[in-house]
């Protein structure tokens, strides 16, 4: 009997160390899965488990979102177009919106936001006075960490790389921050050999007559590749109009326009006619699905347009760049989209 009973205990004691050290490894498990994460500003955050639930607070970091984890995106900053959804996955249309917490038109809707419930709210862009107490008061506000990732043309690769560590796909990320890297690491050798630069005028109004300035951030792609934006920074006249008059007098050697009826206007009308930009036909007209390759919106689309804009202002430089390929590959990478050859062609047709 006593035997029986010593072998109770043991078996007890045996049972009881078992479940202490299951316990005790359960408890490093979690330990484990708990991750911190120090954003672009400093702020520290720790997250329990993978993030599954993402909201962006903005158009740049829905975009970047969108290529590398549109799985986990729960709604979005800003609806999107029907040219847009021809590109992106459909199931994009189905997703709430909770509007954008920064910019002119500023309407974020915390409550719509709150009721998503994210994991994570992330916002990208440049660094901007205020900003860590802005994001932090909105924390406190719904009560969900708020993430803030700088993301700027030349740092996009960065900004992939930084992501893709908080939210559980760094492969992707890294293939998408290659990517990128390239093309930037493209353009800044190409514009080290440039002996003569291009100069360039670049309008995105109707009339063609509303220039984008040297400086501002929509015309960052025609200064990384090099070219010469005649509009000085220092230039203003109401909403960067300006007069055609002026225009002849700076004659740019190319013409960059958003609309079409801006392209037109300045390839058909007889005022236009004299500038050297027209007589060579070296006006273009954009590409824009389903975002432009230049800006609006200022983000990941741009990477792409390296390649064009570079290709357009020094084909010799690019020469080595098979540009119908690049895009392809960048559509596929970025958007989750397969282009045809008859939509490249219409892509890269600068005539409307």
């Amino acid at each position: 009997m006593r035997k029986f009973l010593s072998i109770i205990m043991i078996l007890l004691v045996s049972l009881s160390l078992f479940a202490g050290g299951a316990k005790e490894e359960a408890v490093k498990e979690t330990d484990t899965q708990s991750t911190e994460f120090t954003d672009s500003l400093g702020r520290s955050h720790t997250f329990d488990g993978e993030i599954e639930r993402i909201a962006p607070s903005g158009s740049l970091s829905q975009m970047v979102l969108y290529s590398l984890v549109p799985e986990k995106l729960v709604g979005l900053s800003s609806d999107l177009s029907d040219n847009e959804l021809l590109y992106l996955d459909e199931k994009m249309a189905d997703l709430p919106l909770f509007g954008t917490f920064y910019g002119k038109k500023a309407n974020l809707n915390k409550e719509a936001l709150v009721y998503a419930s994210p994991d994570v709210v992330i916002d990208a862009g440049d660094i901007k006075d205020g900003i860590a107490e802005d994001l932090d008061n909105l924390e406190k506000e719904i009560g969900i960490p708020v993430v803030f990732i700088e993301c700027f043309l030349t740092n996009t690769a960065d900004a992939y790389r930084k992501l893709g560590s908080l939210v559980g796909n760094e492969e992707r990320a890294e293939i998408l921050a290659s990517y990128s890297q390239k093309a930037i690491d493209k353009a800044d050798e190409a514009r080290q050999m440039i002996e003569n630069p291009v100069s360039v005028y670049y309008s995105s109004s109707p009339d063609g007559l509303n220039g984008i300035p040297t400086g501002n951030f929509h015309a960052e792609v025609i200064e990384l590749v090099g070219g010469e934006n005649v509009i000085p920074a220092n230039f203003s006249s109401g909403s960067n109009i300006v007069s055609l008059e002026q225009i002849l007098i700076w004659n740019p050697d190319v013409i960059l326009l958003v609309d079409e009826n801006a392209y037109r206007t300045v390839t058909t009308d007889s005022s236009w006619a004299s500038l050297d930009a027209v007589k060579n036909n070296r006006v273009y007209l954009i590409p824009q699905s389903p975002y432009s390759f230049i800006d609006n919106p200022p983000a990941i689309n741009r990477i792409i347009g390296i390649y064009w804009l570079g290709s357009v202002l020094y084909p010799d430089l690019y020469s080595e760049i098979d540009l119908e390929e690049e895009v392809r590959t960048f559509y596929d990478l970025f958007y989750g989209y397969s282009l045809s050859d008859d939509e490249i062609d219409m892509l890269l047709d600068s005539q409307p």
